[in-house]
């Protein structure tokens, strides 16, 4: 069963998302705090992470960045959300795996996620 790591510093979207992932069937906990990344990423060991872009300390791209170039954390598949514009997410370059744009389709964040872990 694949484990999936939320962070998303509204703690009300990060608890629908993980609902949402829960309900099919996924192993899912949730951040809502970017500070908190690293040790949960250690501690709970996800095949894949659902970050949002704008964050309470950070970017989300520009951590996925850090995350994705370090050797011990670089497989972790990584999915990108956002209330940006889409010209507005892509100014800043990063190395996700995929994005998605909110609000978003249930339907649809399902098929990334299965896409990405598969």
């Amino acid at each position: 069963m694949a484990k999936i790591l939320v962070l998303d510093d509204d703690q009300s979207n990060a608890e629908v998302i993980q609902l949402a992932l829960e309900d099919q069937a996924f192993i899912v906990t949730s951040i809502c705090h970017s500070d908190q990344l690293e040790k949960t990423i250690t501690d709970f060991q996800p095949d894949l992470l659902v970050m949002d872009i704008l964050l309470d300390k950070g970017d989300g791209r520009e951590l996925c960045n850090i995350i994705k170039k370090n050797t011990g954390t670089g497989h972790i598949r990584i999915l990108l959300i956002t209330a940006m514009l889409e010209s507005q997410a892509l100014k800043v370059p990063s190395l996700a795996d995929d994005i998605i744009f909110k609000p978003f389709d249930y339907k649809n964040l399902h098929q990334k996620v299965c896409r990405l872990i598969s």
